[in-house]
């Protein structure tokens, strides 16, 4: 069972993504508020979500701020935003904020819930406009390191090329016919020879090493 907690200031969405969620067997939603101080007294009060679906634009303190608290304080609960802003400002603030995925608002209902249903396997949902700004962003900055410098294996590289691209730990052992808990090793390699502790902090990194 995925636990949700919502966060969005309008009624009529915030509600919406309720009933929505609520049609889900496997998804339950634990609060649906509409601000950051209502956030954390939901949480305090109930425990910690797995997921917060989070609005960046919330009255008083933003979404942005309130994602940097929720992973500070929760670091068990990833943070989906879910927004109608595609500036590349926020987009980069709400990944450095520690952000696990970014999705804009006009998504379709089933969509949206596949992407939760992905971040909760371990993905990094992303909608392809908002991949599109990233990338020329990363492009921009990229300082080519070998990953020969960090002893990488061939197999760790490919599952590095793997959660670059978004897929879950299910979706890599697939691509590999190998089982999910040995694509959670191989993770676990990774963020030890990268010296990383957290995806936010891998993708950075990844997407300046030469994979090839």
């Amino acid at each position: 069972m995925i636990r949700i907690m919502i966060c969005e200031d309008v009624r009529d969405v915030r509600e919406g993504l309720r009933y929505l969620l609520q049609m889900e067997k496997d998804i339950h939603v634990m609060a649906a508020i509409k601000d950051a101080g209502e956030l954390y007294e939901a949480i305090e009060r109930s425990g910690p979500p797995d997921i917060v679906l989070m609005d960046i634009g919330l009255p008083g303190e933003s979404g942005i701020e309130a994602t940097k608290k929720v992973v500070e304080n929760w670091p068990g609960t990833k943070v989906l935003i879910l927004t109608i802003f595609e500036e590349e400002k926020k987009i980069l603030s709400a990944i450095e904020a520690g952000a696990s995925g970014y999705v804009l608002k006009n998504t379709k209902p089933g969509e949206l819930v596949s992407q939760i249903k992905a971040l909760h396997d371990g993905g990094s949902p992303i909608s392809p406009s908002v991949a599109r700004i990233l990338l020329e962003e990363f492009q921009r900055e990229r300082a080519t390191v070998s990953c020969d410098d960090y002893k990488l294996t061939t197999r760790e590289k490919e599952v590095m090329k793997d959660i670059i691209e978004g897929l879950t730990y299910r979706e890599i052992a697939a691509r590999h016919g190998i089982a999910a808990s040995t694509v959670k090793k191989h993770i676990l390699n990774i963020y030890r020879k990268l010296k990383v502790n957290s995806k936010i902090e891998f993708i950075k990194k990844a997407m300046h090493l030469e994979l090839d």
